[in-house]
């Protein structure tokens, strides 16, 4: 495949930190490319000879770093086929280092040979500079690539390139939504002036010194579930683990999948009510109960050795995936009527349903009656049993008005209950065509009869249950009058 292109870290500083073997490679180069000559071993390993080319004035021709790494590239590779080179990446070119990642994806599809001798990462200074150890583990990310998924309060965390100002106050910012504002972290870099190279600060200090440049980088300590400012998913899963354990609360270790499931239930509706409200606060805490009982049951599985919160979540992302061919996969969708007849397609094989009318038994029956109607509805319609004109829809629902006033003084309860099953149904329908959703024009119906009925009581000129018929009537029409022109 032609000539072969070795990268080598520098480490993070000066000749002290270079390995042998870095400096034997360096030594028989025949084409030597640093990315950079702004650093502190560079000085040292041009005293050993070695001529260095450099992606330096790369950096002021370019709009962004996207466009700066695809030129480096393009110039690593245009001096490839010219010989081998050895490429001079500082610190170890397998941590935080960007061209590195790029060359290797060149080297996977095949286009050129790598070898990569490492070197000695920032992350090892910074954590001998500051004197601490990271046993459990450590996280390291370059401040231009810090995303909020990135930040784990669990481990430490080391940022590099803090380069100036301006990235400073960026990475803060982001560290801010987790970490508390007076935190106790350490800046370590060549600019600093201690015997150490590094200065204790408080994190929203952060943004407020002057000794930013390439070798710049902030320590982050772990901080346990009770120092944090913000909690993440992993949290939550951890309080209720505890909370079910021997050492947890009592209540919540009686609870079984089926003693939680009025919880979630009124969870649920709770959710429905703060979004009827408008109220934001209230929708925050409603969806964070709900997400508490998905944890909650997910923790039961867990210990039962039936499944557990990544068994749920990887469940959900493969059906996501699966059912947005038109997303994830070629299929081509020309409107919201081929996603929705795609989606009921691919669930009707994943769920193994062979006929149509499996697909209706399919849904749920503890769903409320009304919902489910609409839901068996839509389903139907999907094969085409449906009214073609709304104008159908209302004339089914008179004869079965009609069908209900003929038997409504009779005695026989169950063909009543059956015919007003049947005005409700095609009530269902009517509300289908209009797009509208029964469940919801009820539950609004029944708040305004409320409101309207509190208006009778508070307008009454005695108790409401000594008031006749017509005061009522009067008073209710004043209601509906007042409260429409709202």
């Amino acid at each position: 495949m032609g000539n072969t292109l070795t990268i080598v870290g520098l480490g993070p500083g000066d000749e002290r930190y270079l390995t042998l073997g870095v400096i034997d490679v360096l030594k028989n180069g025949h084409i030597v490319i640093a990315r950079t000559l702004k650093h502190d071993a560079i000085p040292y390993l041009k005293g050993q000879g070695i001529v260095f080319e450099s992606l330096d004035h790369i950096y002021n021709t370019k709009k962004n770093f996207d466009q700066v790494y695809q030129s480096m590239v393009e110039y690593v590779l245009g001096r490839l086929e010219q010989g081998d080179v050895v490429l001079a990446l500082p610190g170890d070119p397998m941590v935080g280092e960007r061209l590195s990642w790029e060359l290797l994806k060149e080297a996977a599809r095949g286009h050129i040979n790598i070898e990569v001798i490492p070197g000695l990462g920032r992350s090892d200074l910074v954590l001998s500079n500051i004197g601490v150890s990271a046993p459990e583990g450590l996280k390291v990310v370059t401040a231009p690539a810090l995303r909020e998924a990135h930040i784990d309060t669990r481990l430490p965390m080391i940022i590099t390139n803090i380069w100036s100002p301006i990235t400073a106050a960026e990475t803060k910012l982001k560290l801010l939504k987790f970490y508390p504002f007076n935190l106790e972290v350490y800046l370590v870099g060549d600019k600093i002036d201690s015997r150490s190279g590094s200065v204790s600060i408080k994190l929203h200090e952060l943004d407020m010194q002057d000794i930013y440049d390439h070798t710049t980088c902030v320590y982050i300590p772990s901080l346990s579930i009770c120092e944090v400012d913000s909690y993440d998913f992993r949290h939550l899963e951890e309080i209720v683990k505890l909370l079910r354990s021997k050492d947890g609360c009592p209540w919540d270790r009686e609870q079984t999948h089926e003693s939680l499931k009025k919880c979630l239930i009124e969870e649920t509706y709770e959710v429905l009510d703060a979004i009827d409200k408008g109220n934001v606060d209230m929708l925050i805490e409603e969806l964070g109960d709900v997400l508490l009982q998905v944890v909650f049951h997910s923790q039961i599985g867990r210990e039962h050795g039936q499944f557990d919160i990544y068994d749920v979540i990887t469940g959900v992302c493969e059906k996501m995936i699966h059912r947005h061919p038109h997303i994830f996969g070629s299929v081509v969708v020309e409107d919201e009527d081929e996603v929705i007849e795609n989606w009921e397609a691919i669930k009707k094989e994943e769920k193994g349903l062979t006929s149509h009318t499996q697909v209706l038994r399919d849904i749920p029956n503890n769903l409320p009656a009304l919902m489910r109607a609409c839901k068996v509805q839509k389903k139907a319609a999907l094969v085409g049993f449906d009214w073609d004109r709304v104008e159908e829809a209302f004339d089914k629902l008179k004869e079965e008005v009609e069908e209900l006033e003929e038997v409504y003084l009779g005695d026989d309860v169950e063909r009543i209950t059956d015919e007003l099953g049947d005005v409700l149904f095609a009530t269902v329908n009517v509300a289908r065509f209009l797009k509208v959703e029964p469940e919801l024009a009820l539950t609004a119906t029944i708040e305004k009869f409320i409101e309207r009925f509190e208006y009778i009581e508070d307008n009454a000129d005695v108790y409401i249950e000594d008031m006749s018929l017509e005061d009522m009537d009067r008073l209710w029409n004043s209601a509906k009058e007042l409260f429409s022109k709202d």
